[in-house]
């Protein structure tokens, strides 16, 4: 499987993650069903609080209307910070982190 395959597999699954958390309203049951939510709050958090410059999001397809929308774009940036080090921790751990708390994770900024 090719790398841009690999991106466009995980983003679907991404966003059929998010939307079935959105449209059905109930408590994700597992830790994948958890996972695509808390990853994107966590990248808003970061964002809307300067972890992530705002300039570096600009005109991306993932980021409209300062919010962020997972797209393939999406989980592509997530895999190219996925070591990122933003205030102590890399992305993969506030992943983690949201994820295990989710949906009770808020932002700590």
């Amino acid at each position: 499987m090719t790398g841009y395959l690999r991106s466009a597999v995980a983003a679907a699954l991404l966003l059929v993650l998010v939307a079935c958390e959105q449209d059905g309203g109930q408590k994700p049951e597992s830790d994948i069903a958890r996972r695509g939510p808390a990853l994107v709050a966590v990248a808003q958090c970061l964002i809307d609080h300067g972890q992530v410059p705002k300039k570096e999001v600009q005109g991306r397809s993932w980021y409209k209307n300062d919010q962020v929308v997972p797209d393939a774009s999406f989980t592509v940036w997530v895999s190219g910070h996925h070591d990122t080090v933003y205030e102590g921790k890399t992305l993969h751990a506030w992943e983690d982190e949201a994820t295990a708390a989710w949906p009770g994770w808020r932002c700590p900024f």
